[in-house]
């Protein structure tokens, strides 16, 4: 018999070993991620550093006082999304010797407590390695919205077919602000078959303030790729951000924003500036490049791969029918 309680403090030690065996088991896949996540105290500081957060919830199922499962939740607002339960990649957890199904048991239980308060969206960050946990998840009428990945630098190739007729140039101080100009080129791209995104005022509002925030800040750069004088692509790193360590190898960059002028796709401009900011980055030290993009980009998909990223977590997405509030058949 299994029960499911709300989280307490006395749980979290199991919890975290839980997550410490976890990661071992990722580490087979993916061996950039950090080894100290390994270690049971590790894993209980980096579970402590979720439930800090402001809007934090949780359920942890028990069989016979034993932790054999565990749902960590964020109640946000997101200024697309609206209301949003959103579970970080440490945050949902089964014992490997349980039957996956558990996952749909807990998602049961928590999410009816999330529609029951208006929260109809509901996200997931999921590493690519627990199959079960995914399979669960798509029959659960969740879909694949957004991968994340790692390149490895030291076993980059330059790619064959650049263009010639474009000239690199990396932006210094001020001239990082011409950024803006080319904030929309993504927006326009995903608004494009097959990925059909709106362009909304409140995601161009969010492109801006993406480049706002990294204008000036220690460690960004940035290159874009220039015809006749004339910027055609842009490329956009910062460090890698240590809050994101259980996922983030050492010595890595965040390719935070990259695009090509919709025009002038097919041209051989992406690699031409992929291939010069990475020599870039290589010879500043680090020894990765980590990025993300949505899996309806068909484009994306298939170019990042090409060069070598390695996709090591996979972000789920469920929108709840709202009418459940009330279209309740009573």
């Amino acid at each position: 018999m299994i029960r499911f309680v709300e989280f307490e403090e006395q749980y979290i030690s199991q919890m975290a070993s839980l997550l410490a065996a976890r990661h071992r088991d990722e580490r087979q896949r993916f061996s950039f991620l950090h080894e100290r996540f390994e270690d049971v105290n590790e894993a209980e500081k980096r579970l402590r550093e979720e439930m800090s957060k402001s809007y934090m919830g949780g359920i942890v199922t028990l069989r016979d006082d034993n932790v054999i499962g565990y749902l960590l939740f964020e109640y946000r607002q997101d200024a697309i999304r609206g209301r949003t339960i959103y579970v970080g990649y440490p945050s949902f957890v089964i014992h490997e010797d349980e039957h996956p199904r558990l996952a749909r048991l807990m998602y049961t239980e928590a999410g009816a407590e999330w529609v029951r308060n208006g929260y109809f969206e509901h996200v997931l960050d999921v590493p690519v390695g627990n199959d079960e946990l995914i399979l669960e998840m798509l029959e659960q009428s969740f879909h694949f919205e957004q991968r994340f990945a790692a390149l490895s630098l030291e076993r980059y190739r330059a790619q064959p077919g650049e263009n010639s007729l474009v000239a690199m140039k990396e932006l210094v101080g001020d001239e990082q602000s011409a950024l803006r100009t080319m904030a929309s080129w993504n927006s326009m791209h995903q608004a494009k078959a097959p990925a059909w995104q709106p362009i909304t005022q409140e995601a161009l509002d969010q492109e801006l303030e993406t480049f706002e925030a990294y204008e000036g800040k220690e460690g960004t750069r940035s290159w874009v790729a220039e015809q006749d004088g004339v910027p055609v692509a842009f490329h956009l790193y910062t460090p890698a951000d240590a809050r994101h360590a259980m996922t983030t190898p050492s010595q890595a960059a965040v390719l935070v924003q990259a695009a090509t002028n919709i025009e002038l796709r097919g041209q051989g401009i992406g690699k031409s500036i992929a291939n010069h900011s990475f020599t870039q980055i290589k010879k500043a030290g680090y020894e990765y490049i980590m990025t993300d993009w949505y899996t309806a980009n068909h484009l994306a998909s298939y170019f990042w791969p090409k060069l070598g990223f390695r996709s090591y977590m996979i972000r789920m997405a469920r929108t709840v029918d709202a009418r459940i509030a009330w279209a309740d058949g009573q």
